[in-house]
C-alpha cells in the first residue's frame, strides 16, 4: 500500500479519502497535556566537555539540534507551572544529563531549580494536538 504525504487537494490511498494530506476521518484531538521543550545552555555544554573530553567538538547547536519534548500537566497559571517545575526539574535535569553521559558520579550534585534555570531554556506550550489515531 502506498503512503501519501503531502497532497494539495483530494486523493484516495489504500481505500481512504485524503484531504490536504490528512485522512478525512482524522481530526486533530487536543490532549489534556502541555508540552515542555527543554534546550541546554552553555553551562551544560561546558560540563559535557569536562565529563567527556572526546566531546570537545560538540557545541551548543549540536546538543540542541533535536530538543526533548516532555508531556506535562496543563497549568492554570504561570505560578502553578513554576511550582510544578521546581518539584520536577531534577527529573528533567537527570534525563538530559543521562542522554549525553551516563556516569552519574560526574553529574553536578546540585540539580535544583536555580541550577536548572542556569543550564536550560524551556518553553511551555499549552496547546498539544494529537494527529495520530493510535493510543498514546
Amino acid at each position: 500500500c502506498e503512503r501519501t504525504w503531502l497532497i494539495p487537494l483530494v486523493s484516495s490511498t489504500c481505500g481512504r479519502i485524503v484531504f490536504g494530506g490528512r485522512p478525512a476521518d482524522m481530526e486533530p484531538v487536543e490532549i489534556n497535556r502541555s508540552a515542555l521543550i527543554a534546550t541546554v545552555k552553555q553551562p551544560f555544554v561546558d560540563w559535557l566537555h569536562t565529563a567527556d573530553p572526546t566531546s570537545k567538538h560538540i557545541g551548543l547547536a549540536e546538543v540542541n539540534h533535536e530538543p526533548t519534548v516532555y508531556l506535562v500537566p496543563e497549568f492554570e497559571s504561570e505560578k502553578e507551572f513554576a511550582e510544578w517545575l521546581e518539584q520536577h526539574c531534577e527529573i528533567i535535569f537527570e534525563e538530559q544529563l543521562g542522554g549525553w553521559w551516563t556516569d552519574e558520579q560526574s553529574w553536578p550534585p546540585n540539580r535544583g531549580i536555580e541550577v536548572f534555570q542556569e543550564w536550560f531554556e524551556f518553553r511551555l506550550h499549552s496547546m498539544v494536538l494529537d494527529l495520530d489515531d493510535g493510543p498514546l
